[in-house]
């Protein structure tokens, strides 16, 4: 077989001469990555407690008492999670193969220590230890370790490139969680008027703790309020361009909650259009989707923001109209039992 008759990568564009979607360098740091969420699955259990420790914050705190529950973290490994669930439950349907199950714990009375010991008040004895020292998988290393063991058959499915690039997000975002569960957001440069400089501005970059109301420059010390500077970066990024995970993860940094499988699949149903590579002057046809140098199509910001709020105010409608609804329902019972002749409400009550 010819080197050019070779189908190419998705991601670096060389032939790859096992015929995947991903050539395997590629495809490497998802093994590694999937290996690393196996390990790290249960970790996330402590920031979502508010058990971890970090350094002092800069700005205010809030007057009010924090809840025991830290739901930006909840929500992060929920997402992480859901990516890994998500791609099992593809493998399992796809491909025809049971779901994997959990070890069961071992069973077996515990011996009364006599003979050599190894360790002071242990016997010993590989089975005993095996029964003491059991502990449940977590169900997302669970799923991560089936996924990497099924991963040659992704990297072989068309869907390997996406994949790939959710489990990669999964796993950093689940990383990032540990080691710093509030990451700072950047809020721009400071571009304040320098006192005694007239005519330079102050090029410090700007980054805020969630939830703060105010930003003092580390420069020249002006205090900035995070809500026009929120508004002032909205604007300035509607124009900017990204992947379904760039953009995703994004739009979560200005709260609105998403995925990037939630992105692609407003863009099949048609509600959130990819940018496209306009024709050279003359030419007529359909116009190609851009795509970066890994071949994922671009789309613009606003055009996310814009279809996620359309998508939040949709829902906000439906529960109104079921609210509604259920009023209605509610108040139909309650006069139709009004209405109800007294010798039948006695039998009903009876």
């Amino acid at each position: 077989m010819s080197t050019t008759s070779l189908p190419e990568c998705a991601w670096c564009g060389r032939p790859d001469p096992t015929g995947g979607y991903v050539c395997p360098d590629c495809y490497k740091p998802i093994g590694k990555a999937l290996r690393e969420m196996t390990r790290l699955a249960g970790e996330p259990e402590v920031n979502i407690a508010r058990q971890a420790r970090y350094g002092d914050r800069d700005g205010p705190r809030s007057a009010e008492p924090p809840i025991p529950v830290d739901l930006e973290a909840s929500s992060a490994a929920w997402a992480a999670a859901h990516v890994v669930v998500t791609w099992m439950d593809h493998i399992t349907t796809t491909r025809g193969v049971p779901l994997p199950r959990r070890p069961r714990r071992p069973v077996g009375p515990l011996c009364a220590g006599a003979g050599w010991a190894a360790l002071p008040g242990r016997c010993g004895h590989p089975s005993c230890d095996a029964i003491r020292d059991w502990r449940p998988e977590h169900p997302v290393a669970a799923a991560a370790r089936f996924v990497d063991e099924n991963l040659e058959w992704l990297r072989h499915s068309p869907d390997a490139g996406d994949a790939g690039e959710e489990l990669l997000g999964a796993t950093t975002a689940v990383r990032r969680l540990i080691e710093n569960p509030s990451a700072r957001w950047y809020a721009g440069t400071c571009c304040e008027p320098i006192e005694g400089n007239p005519g330079k501005l102050c090029d410090t970059e700007l980054y805020a703790w969630p939830g703060v109301t105010w930003i003092r420059c580390p420069g020249c010390k002006t205090v900035h309020q995070t809500g026009p500077r929120i508004r002032w970066l909205l604007a300035e990024a509607r124009d900017v361009r990204g992947t379904a995970t760039q953009l995703a993860t994004a739009a979560a940094r200005l709260g609105r909650q998403c995925t990037p499988g939630q992105l692609r699949a407003l863009a099949q149903r048609g509600r959130l259009r990819p940018l496209t590579v306009p024709l050279p002057e003359g030419e007529h046809g359909p116009e190609a989707i851009e795509r970066d140098a890994w071949r994922r199509p671009l789309y613009r910001f606003g055009d996310v923001l814009q279809v996620l709020d359309q998508v939040a105010e949709q829902r906000r409608r439906d529960e109104l109209e079921r609210e509604r609804r259920a009023a209605e329902q509610a108040a139909k019972a309650e006069a139709a039992a009004a209405d109800m002749p007294m010798e039948t409400s006695d039998l009903i009550t009876s």
